[in-house]
């Protein structure tokens, strides 16, 4: 019996020595690695506020920095290409290794038919290689395909060929470094034409699968014992009637457990998001993540969600870059619509280089307040007949006259003059009302020239972009 005993204990301890063994060797084998899930752990502990969750869809569409200008707290995109709602859950008890976040937001994208344009199992390999320990090997149990099943839990059975190119001395291809963005992927605009989302009627009342309903229960549920508010969204897209069908029974079966949700495709007449202009066929571009991203954060603002904001230098060091890097995608690259300019100027930092003529102007109380609000030190209702022209820095003023200038401004020589203004000797055109927003290193320019007399750009004689 004692011999028994023996060989069943050291049989025991050659099976420990081989998983163990196993588990530490299979992230070596791992080939291009996806660093996110590493980048994510290194963030400070407990500092997460708010933490959104899904495929490209949100990553695209949630701006951490445009979240904490708006609300002062700090937040991070946990996604990854067509994340599964059950690759959600799974990232976020990963994230309560580290992280104890007051709302998560989720996107239900993929539990719509849209999500067949996504590779099956390649979309579960690319969320599991972010996890770790316990979490990831239960997380590929969610993966129906038993051929691959094993190969995501354990790199080294899928790559052990690879044993040549292993490199011992990168500790599993770790990183220190931080995610840029906190998760958020930047898209900048490219088609400048205003077409409206087409929405649906629901015609067809549709039951959600059992592992549907058991995935949403689970993350309701992991929720609640984390002391966690959860809403789920969907972002602006295109949509049909198979998919609208879809997302309506997703709602009333979230409703119908108390949760909260926000569905911003009924809601993109709301916060003025179109497609074309503010994103493409699936994604937000950068226009379109400021809207929807300001429309969460006044959301999360208004519902006092947030109880214990603890302020953290790296964070704030993270989104600083953001905010800068916004600021640039906002109110630079063909952005042309001087309302939509001058509030991101009375927000994000910015420089500005006002030319005033006096005239017979067309600029009413609402035009010279929100002027006023991005720096403007001129009162255009009440003084209509002396001329202006400043520079200004973060909503300060730095110089200011009634009379054409030349200046030194950070090494770079601008001149204001009635004609044209020339900045380090590059000329710009203008009317009879010019603001040309830059940064204030002055490495991009968006010039603005305005013409009262066809009342150009002015709400009164136009429809955003389209002018008579």
């Amino acid at each position: 019996m004692k011999k028994v005993v023996t060989i069943l204990f050291k049989c025991l301890c050659i099976a420990s020595m081989f998983v163990s063994m196993w588990i530490v060797l299979t992230p070596y084998f791992r080939t291009e690695k996806n660093i996110e899930g590493d980048q994510f752990r290194n963030m400070p502990n407990n500092t997460i506020d708010v933490l959104a969750l899904g495929s490209s869809h949100m990553q695209y569409a949630f701006n951490p920095g445009s979240f904490y200008l708006a609300t002062g707290y700090y937040s991070y995109v946990l996604g990854s290409a067509c994340q599964p709602m059950s690759m959600s859950y799974s990232f976020l008890k990963e994230a309560l290794k580290t992280q104890s976040p007051e709302v998560v937001i989720v996107d239900v994208f993929t539990m719509l038919p849209h999500r067949d344009i996504c590779y099956t199992d390649g979309i579960y390999y690319l969320a599991i290689q972010q996890m770790t320990g316990l979490n990831q090997i239960q997380a590929a149990t969610y993966v129906k395909n038993e051929e691959v099943r094993y190969q995501y839990m354990f790199d080294l059975i899928m790559n052990h060929s690879n044993w040549k190119d292993i490199d011992f001395s990168n500790a599993a291809m770790t990183t220190d470094s931080f995610h840029a963005g906190l998760g958020y992927v930047r898209d900048e605009p490219k088609d400048f034409n205003f077409r409206h989302l087409i929405l649906f009627e629901t015609l067809n009342e549709i039951e959600l699968s059992k592992d549907e309903k058991q995935i949403i229960d689970a993350m309701i549920s992991l929720c609640e014992k984390e002391g966690i508010k959860l809403i789920f969204m969907k972002t602006p897209y295109i949509i049909d009637q198979e998919n609208q069908d879809k997302l309506q029974a997703i709602w009333d079966y979230v409703d119908s457990k108390g949760i909260e949700y926000i569905d911003l495709l009924n809601g993109a007449e709301e916060i003025e998001w179109t497609f074309g202009m503010n994103g493409d066929t699936w994604h937000n571009n950068s226009w379109g993540a400021e809207k929807v991203t300001t429309f969460l954060a006044n959301y999360v603002q208004e519902k006092a969600y947030i109880k214990n904001h603890q302020t953290n230098d790296i964070y704030e060091g993270l989104l600083e870059k953001i905010i800068v890097r916004n600021a640039q995608s906002l109110m630079g690259s063909d952005q042309i619509n001087i309302y939509t300019l001058l509030g991101f100027a009375a927000e994000y930092p910015n420089t500005m280089i006002v030319k005033y003529t006096a005239m017979n102007t067309s600029l009413g109380e609402y035009e010279n307040q929100i002027l006023q609000n991005a720096g403007v030190n001129h009162d255009f209702s009440n003084d209509t007949s002396t001329n202006y022209y400043a520079i200004i820095e973060n909503r300060v003023v730095i110089k200011e006259s009634n009379e054409p200038f030349e200046a030194i401004y950070n090494g770079k020589t601008i001149v204001i003059n009635d004609d044209e203004i020339i900045i380090n000797g590059e000329t710009f055109e203008v009317g009879e009302l010019s603001i040309i927003f830059t940064n204030e290193e002055m490495t991009w320019f968006n010039s603005i020239p305005i013409d009262y007399a066809s009342r150009y750009f002015w709400k009164n004689g136009c429809d955003n972009w389209a002018c008579e």
